[in-house]
């Protein structure tokens, strides 16, 4: 489905009733998912996450630029305008107080929303993310991770895919050899073809925003500013977005609650889908 809101086109996909059939139809939340990249689309995190629609109902949405949303020229490619979006979408279909969860660059969104619009959301999941981009990947745990000089090589590639200043036969190369290590132990090739195989994957809005992003994101002296509870899930292995940006927001937020999925790198949901589904449903089913 799509919506025109903020001055873009946003499309979104609903799983599951906002309404429990228990006695007189018991008001279940409602759950925004908000995906990474920028440049990706939604349906990577499918079917991993469906499963938490028995507790929630589930509105997955591609951000502006991604998927099958409206694209725009680069200075409408803002955090600020994205949050926006994404409050106003909810407005217009009347949800309120919506449970916000942000994966990867989705959680910069998702951060951005609680910071932004302090009473908006019930609650907000911090999943695989980070409260700045100032720092960017962990390249020395890149490095260890392939070793030698071929370690050395791919640092200097993800560093520049990481700036937004890569070239398309390094973001070829980023794709096919760095990506795989985003997992830690349980790679699935076939799912990494399926996200760079999608028509609707958008690399310029990846290049544009990597770059501002590395010079201007940082969220980490609002973190105190954040009313509402706080679910932060980190892959232990995750070099992405490293555990020292999970550590922050968990100490940083006052109603933050931080867990950690011992077997898994930037791609928990793929790795560990049973735990993280169990901790989503337990943490969503606990809320006031």
């Amino acid at each position: 489905m799509k919506l025109s809101v903020n001055g873009t086109e946003l499309f979104f996909d609903v799983v599951g009733s906002s309404l429990e059939p228990a006695e007189n139809f018991r008001q279940k939340p409602t759950m925004i998912i908000l995906h990474g990249g920028p440049g990706f689309d939604h349906t990577y995190l499918r079917p991993w996450l469906d499963p938490v629609g028995e507790v929630a109902q589930l509105v997955y949405v591609d951000e502006r630029g991604c998927g099958r949303s409206a694209r725009h020229t680069h200075e409408y490619y803002q955090l600020g305008i994205m949050a926006d979006d994404i409050v106003t979408l909810c407005k217009t279909l009347a949800i309120e107080h919506p449970i916000v969860l942000g994966q990867s660059f989705g959680g910069f969104v998702a951060l951005r929303i609680a910071t932004r619009y302090p009473d908006f959301t019930s609650g907000i999941v911090l999943f695989d993310t980070s409260p700045a981009w100032t720092g960017g990947y962990d390249l020395d745990a890149l490095e260890q991770l392939v070793g030698g000089e071929r370690g050395k090589e791919l640092r200097e590639i993800a560093h520049r895919e990481e700036t937004g200043v890569a070239t398309e036969a390094e973001l070829k190369r980023f794709e096919l050899e760095i990506m795989p290590l985003y997992w830690h132990q349980n790679f699935k090739e076939e799912a990494l073809r399926e996200m760079y195989s999608n028509p609707l994957l958008n690399m310029d809005i990846a290049s544009y925003m990597m770059g501002t992003l590395s010079k201007e994101y940082d969220l980490r002296p609002h973190l105190a500013e954040i009313k509402v509870p706080a679910l932060v899930l980190q892959g232990r292995y995750d070099w992405v977005t490293p555990m020292l940006g999970a550590e922050e927001m968990a100490r940083g937020i006052p109603n933050a609650r931080l867990h950690i999925f011992e077997h898994s790198g930037h791609m928990v949901f793929m790795e560990e889908p049973e735990e993280l589904v169990t901790v989503l449903k337990e943490w969503v089913t606990s809320l006031p």
